[in-house]
């Protein structure tokens, strides 16, 4: 095992600063101050030196330093001023570990301690599993004898490093990466996020290069959202729309929320690979691919000045929940989004809201909309400045009426309308219980249309016959979970009703 310290610390620390450069230096240093060292110093590594002093004739006596052996081999021996050498060899690793929760601490005995009153008892002990009786049942054993309380609350076990093809890491095979080589070449948080996103709890890391790749992806989806924010600032204005996109607003606030409930779940379960994956869900779907692309202005457009500060409060709020898992460009996108007077790294998280299920389900219903029609102009061959007027056939009207402004953006439509019966000489789409009629004035090709929408019925056919054979299956409805059965009989009315849409709409065709 390596143990990076002191200069060769700061080195690799600097290595990142040169990845997010503007007010990062000034951070990194504020964290390097006043910092204590939590560790046995070297004696951790290679066991405690033995506590005995010996003179020339092989004389010892057993003392914690050179002044207190001299005055007890005085005492023991008669003799003054003796020189004294300490044994040179060393309590085994193990022997040293156990002290662990009272080491760090210089002392566990008195009681004015301040450091052990604060820290000890910890609640989290981080370590290997095959060292479970070496080290952890010892330092729980000691913190009993000595404390009369246990040292700490639980013990996250991590699994073995593994490379792509299974094989533990080792010199002989080759397989082990430099990580330092690694962070020079990709960044200390894209090495990180390779790591921690394929680390499953109580299993061993299957760890692959790519998952850098992935890393510096990611980064780069943040940085260039970043800039696209930043370019909105000189463009704030106070209009009306807040009002247009109060759903957008109002939708994300309640998906950060839903998903910090998630968070503190797998915290506690201490899932970190599943809480990394969720927030990489959330960041580059949710807000940079929906959210952003909601609210952006028009051409030359202003934004609201509430639409501008509602994004940089959500931006910062994602940077904090992101922080953990990639430090520094976290901590390096909050201070750029506006003037901060704190730092990610002792910023204290909010208290974790209600969500309101209602926009949630209808925002999930927009992005399934805007997609289906998107991919419709796609093939009809309608190019993106091509305008349509939309006509939707539905029993939501309510909800539709409060994502009008979007959806029209988002499809590039002139207009919405709503309708009771087909529209002729349109392009039919349907979106769960809902059809769209999108209508142009380019001649529609009918025959491709008749195509997609019978390969569409016949996959949901098949799929209704999946259903029916399972619930007809009298071993899983005896066996299956209320809750599941309940999900795949509305899977089965859900599919019923879009074959029912769909044949309608090939009879209109």
């Amino acid at each position: 095992m390596k143990k990076i310290s002191g200069p060769a610390l700061s080195a690799v620390m600097e290595d990142d600063v040169k990845f997010y450069p503007s007010k990062f230096k000034n951070l990194y240093r504020h964290w390097m101050e006043n910092i204590k060292d939590w560790c046995i110093s070297r004696q951790l590594w290679w066991g405690h030196r033995i506590p005995a002093w010996y003179d020339n004739d092989g004389r010892f006596v057993v003392a914690a330093t050179e002044q207190e052996a001299k005055e007890l081999f005085s005492t023991q021996y008669g003799v003054n001023n003796a020189v004294l050498k300490q044994d040179e060899d060393c309590l085994d690793t193990w022997f040293s570990s156990w002290l662990w929760p009272f080491e760090v601490f210089k002392g566990y005995s008195n009681p004015n301690n301040k450091d052990v009153n604060y820290y000890y008892p910890t609640n989290t002990l981080v370590t290997a599993p095959e060292i479970i009786f070496f080290w952890v049942a010892r330092m729980i054993m000691a913190g009993y004898e000595y404390k009369g309380q246990k040292p700490f609350s639980e013990v996250y076990f991590t699994g073995i490093v593994r490379d792509k093809q299974g094989r533990k890491m080792s010199k002989s095979l080759g397989n082990s990466p430099d990580l330092l080589e690694m962070i020079d070449k990709d960044g200390a948080d894209a090495v990180r996020f390779g790591i921690m996103i394929s680390s499953p709890a109580g299993n061993d890391l299957m760890w692959d290069p790519s998952g850098n790749d992935q890393g510096r992806f990611f980064i780069n989806k943040m940085w260039n959202a970043l800039k696209l924010v930043k370019m909105w600032s000189l463009r704030q204005a106070q209009d009306d729309s807040l009002a247009a996109n109060n759903f957008a607003v109002e939708w994300f606030e309640n998906r950060l929320n839903e998903v910090r409930i998630q968070l503190d779940e797998q915290f506690r379960d201490f899932r970190l690979s599943e809480s990394l994956k969720t927030l990489y869900s959330l960041i580059w779907d949710d807000f940079c691919s929906w959210y952003l692309e909601w609210v952006k202005p028009g051409f030359e457009q202003p934004i609201d000045k509430g639409v501008y500060e509602k994004t940089i409060s959500f931006f910062e709020e994602l940077m904090q929940l992101l922080h953990p898992f990639l430090p520094f460009v976290t901590e390096e996108i909050y201070h750029q989004l506006k003037e901060q007077n704190d730092d990610l790294t002792v910023k204290q998280y909010p208290a974790v809201r209600t969500t309101g299920k209602t926009i949630l389900s209808d925002a999930i219903l927009l992005k399934e909309v805007i997609t289906a029609i998107r991919d419709a102009r796609n093939k009809n061959q309608l190019k993106p400045k091509d305008s349509i007027r939309l006509h939707v056939q539905t029993d939501n009207t309510d909800t539709y009426k409060a994502i009008e402004s979007i959806l029209l953006k988002q499809v590039n439509a002139e207009s919405v309308s709503y309708t009771s019966d087909s529209v002729v000489n349109s392009i039919t789409v349907v979106v769960q219980k809902d059809k769209f009629f999108i209508e142009t004035t380019t001649l529609l090709d009918t025959a491709s249309q008749k195509q997609q929408l019978q390969k569409d019925l016949d996959y949901l056919k098949g799929f209704l016959l999946s259903v029916e054979k399972k619930l007809g299956n009298e071993r899983f409805v005896q066996n299956a979970k209320p809750e599941v059965i309940e999900i795949e009989r509305k899977k089965k009315t859900d599919a019923e009703e879009k074959i029912k849409v769909i044949e309608n709409s090939l009879a209109a065709l």
